[in-house]
């Protein structure tokens, strides 16, 4: 199988107001980062950022045959990026992973996000599965709000203290954001004085708005 993974950028891109429009649930007031651009719409194997994301959402149901390794192989390369650009103050900050769309009862849960965040080197001193889901949910519910989301969100109090100073909700891809939004309605009801970030592997673009990057790392 070969391979071809976008290479690792110069820094952390913002969401701003030139591509807020295409993230209809987050607002000027939210700072989101994020790595590498998503063409929707396209085979995981037409651009490398395609083909990086699905491998990184390959199932658990494939745990124990080849394909896994190629899971753990793109999230060892996110982790890698995540390595270098990640600014040293953020580090200080709580990392949050988005919860999975099943909850950790169920034997498919997959802690994908949890498991990319324990791979960046030098370890984040602290990263937290603060947010849990409630109930389960269909892997690619679409015209949910961020509220109808928060309903599913619960405070996972095993880990909430110590209070942490800053936030940080990490994903693997922004799309509407409600997923985001939905966790930070959550956390600011039980953190109301806490700065909370959001960052991205990836950010959802469709291809008649933007250039395609074919640069790759193979």
């Amino acid at each position: 199988m070969r391979l071809a993974y976008p290479p690792i950028p110069d820094r952390l891109q913002r969401i701003d107001a030139l591509t807020i429009d295409e993230h209809w649930h987050i607002g000027l007031d939210d700072e989101c980062y994020f790595l590498w651009e998503r063409v929707t719409g396209a085979r995981y194997d037409q651009y490398p950022t395609n083909q990086l994301i699905s491998n990184i959402q390959i199932p658990t149901c494939y745990r124990g045959y080849p394909r896994w390794y190629w899971k753990g192989h793109a999230i060892r390369h996110a982790a890698a990026a995540l390595s270098q650009l990640i600014p040293a103050p953020l580090r200080a900050a709580t990392f949050v992973p988005v919860p999975p769309h099943l909850t950790r009862e169920n034997p498919e849960h997959d802690s994908k996000i949890l498991d990319l965040l324990q791979a960046v080197h030098p370890r984040l001193p602290d990263v937290r599965e603060l947010v849990l889901a409630i109930e389960d949910t269909a892997a690619k519910e679409k015209n949910v709000s961020p509220e109808e989301r928060a309903n599913n969100y619960r405070i996972n109090d095993e880990c909430e203290y110590p209070e942490p100073t800053d936030l940080v909700i990490v994903d693997d891809m922004l799309a509407g954001g409600s997923h985001f939004r939905g966790l930070k309605i959550v956390l600011k009801h039980r953190f109301p004085e806490v700065g909370i970030y959001g960052l991205f592997l990836s950010r959802a673009v469709r291809p008649n708005l933007v250039p395609i990057i074919d640069e790759i790392v193979v």
